[in-house]
């Protein structure tokens, strides 16, 4: 009996020159390296060298540097706010549950790292922040994503002010100015 030969795509989105899935594993290797050396680390010679594949390889799943460090804020920036806005959302909780409310120093404090390891996810953040003040494609995702985090502090402050919503958003200002403010020291 012969064995039927095995069909094997030569096309679609894995073998695409612009595979979103292969782009997404470079995005994925390139963080690290933003932030084990920051900008000047980002180049399509070293996320090759982490994906094991030429810098030609990366290049066609990028059509510039540029793009791909726009990339990685983007990527980035996503995963940072939705684990910052998890992180408060569980700290708040228990707070927010009691009926006291919270108050602008529990949402500040919330928003904080509290560990080594958040300290390091919001330095990776704050280096892509100021990447953002050069560069208009990494400004677009900063802005994007700060437009998140308002919204974040926004629902932990509105969560326990039903009838104070005039002064939310001066509160909203407050507990962000703080806050980006601490984390720069």
């Amino acid at each position: 009996m012969d064995a039927e030969p095995r069909f094997i795509p030569r096309s679609g989105p894995m073998f695409s020159r612009s595979s979103p899935a292969k782009a997404q594993m470079a995005t994925d290797l390139a963080i690290p390296i933003l932030a084990d050396g920051g900008w000047s680390a980002l180049t399509l010679r070293n996320v090759a060298a982490a994906a094991n594949v030429t810098p030609q390889a990366i290049a066609a799943w990028f059509p510039s540097v540029a793009a791909m460090r726009a990339a990685v804020a983007a990527v980035y920036g996503d995963r940072w706010i939705r684990e910052r806005g998890n992180l408060a959302r569980a700290r708040t909780f228990s707070a927010s549950s009691g009926g006291a409310g919270l108050t602008v120093p529990d949402v500040a404090l919330a928003l904080l790292p509290q560990s080594w390891l958040e300290e390091v996810f919001d330095g990776i953040w704050s280096t892509i922040v100021e990447a953002g003040r050069w560069d208009d494609a990494i400004g677009s995702s900063v802005t994007a994503i700060r437009s998140r985090e308002r919204d974040l502090t926004r629902g932990l402050l509105e969560a326990s002010r039903r009838d104070e919503l005039e002064s939310l958003e001066r509160e909203v200002e407050l507990v962000l100015t703080f806050v980006h403010g601490f984390r720069r020291v």
